[in-house]
């Protein structure tokens, strides 16, 4: 049975409905107008190998190691699908993201958790993993950049993780729908993805987080042979295939990827900055210093729980972070530059004193 995944019950509360979001991890949307592209022809059945297309040379892989999806959060159901059975086991970066656990407990699988710590910059360290991997576990999850620290997980790390699990039959899924924050492709072309690092890495992603195309929802998951063939059997199992529309569209806007790009890397100059001033004007803060994306985590030790703070300051002052609360991190809280302009995520940050002040 898939449980209720808390954190995004209460997103769903605040997100969007406040003048001062810091929370939503995402830029803003972009609308059909803005693209300025033709209507695609949303009768033509040739457009489902379209976007199978298209979404290889997004990601300079081939089309045989793709399996398209409706957003991140299908391809990770399909890719869990595709991995998991009843009873076997999965480990995932702690602090995370909570439908990447929902997801694998509604299969069936029993979910272990593998510390990233603070005090080493929240980096995945392959020997911890390595002491907790057992004989049920069938995947190792990562996500990079890591929800909710905003880290960079290094591709020689992924590559270890690979090594570990091959040893054991076992695959690396990484959730990389932030990986194109680290040099967002103007060409249209994402490098970077970890599925090409080692055999048995499996990624998942979409076009929602960095292009502002979340209501598209023109997601994928990539993978081996084998991977794919399963992830397939179970998107057939569950809803056939997508409406022919998705694939019109979605194999139309990842052919406007590269403007989309240039766009995100307008709406998030200079914020960053502006955010690590911040956090070092604080007296008894800390945080997860990532090198770009949209977001990072703050902690304030010694505080406990922050979340009836947080919410406290949403309906007070109509300012709103991502408590920390639902990544397993209770006195932190994920601060994102993605949505206000520059004077707005300085108003924004001006009304959180009150939650920070010691």
């Amino acid at each position: 049975m898939f449980g209720r995944t808390r954190y995004i019950a209460w997103a769903t509360q605040f997100y969007g409905k406040v003048p001062y979001d810091l929370a939503t991890s995402g830029v803003p949307y972009a609308t059909w107008a803005e693209l300025g592209l033709p209507t695609p022809d949303v009768d033509d059945p040739a457009a489902f190998a379209a976007l199978r297309g298209a979404i290889a040379r997004y990601n300079d892989v081939s089309p045989a190691e793709v399996v398209p999806a409706l957003g991140t959060s299908q391809a990770i159901f399909l890719a869990y699908a595709a991995l998991l059975s009843p009873g076997a086991e999965l480990l995932v970066g702690a602090p995370g993201y909570e439908p990447l656990t929902r997801a694998a407990e509604g299969l069936g699988a029993t979910v272990r958790a593998f510390d990233r710590r603070a005090d080493e910059g929240y980096r995945v360290v392959p020997e911890r993993v390595a002491a907790a991997i057992g004989p049920r576990t069938r995947a190792i999850v990562v996500t990079s950049l890591h929800n909710p620290t905003g880290v960079r997980v290094d591709d020689d790390a992924v590559r270890e993780l690979a090594a570990i699990a091959a040893a054991r039959g076992a695959y690396v899924l990484v959730d990389e729908v932030y990986a194109p924050f680290d040099d967002l492709p103007e060409d249209g072309v994402f490098r970077g993805s970890a599925r090409k690092l080692a055999p048995n890495v499996v990624a998942v992603s979409s076009l929602t987080k960095c292009y502002g195309l979340g209501m598209y929802r023109v997601g994928w998951v990539l993978g081996p042979e084998e991977v794919v063939e399963r992830a397939e059997a179970a998107a057939v199992a569950t809803f056939g295939h997508a409406p022919l529309a998705h694939a019109s569209y979605g194999s139309a806007v990842l052919g406007a990827v590269g403007p989309l790009a240039a766009r995100a890397k307008a709406l998030l100059a200079g914020k960053r900055a502006l955010a690590e001033r911040w956090v070092a004007s604080l007296p008894n803060a800390r945080w997860s210093a990532p090198q770009g994306g949209l977001f990072g985590l703050v902690t304030l030790p010694g505080r406990g729980d922050l979340l009836a703070s947080i919410e406290a300051r949403a309906r007070e002052a109509g300012v709103l972070v991502g408590a920390g609360t639902f990544f397993g991190a209770p006195e932190s809280f994920r601060l994102s530059w993605a949505t206000c302009d520059a004077a707005r995520f300085s108003e924004g940050l001006r009304l959180l004193e009150p939650l920070v002040s010691p």
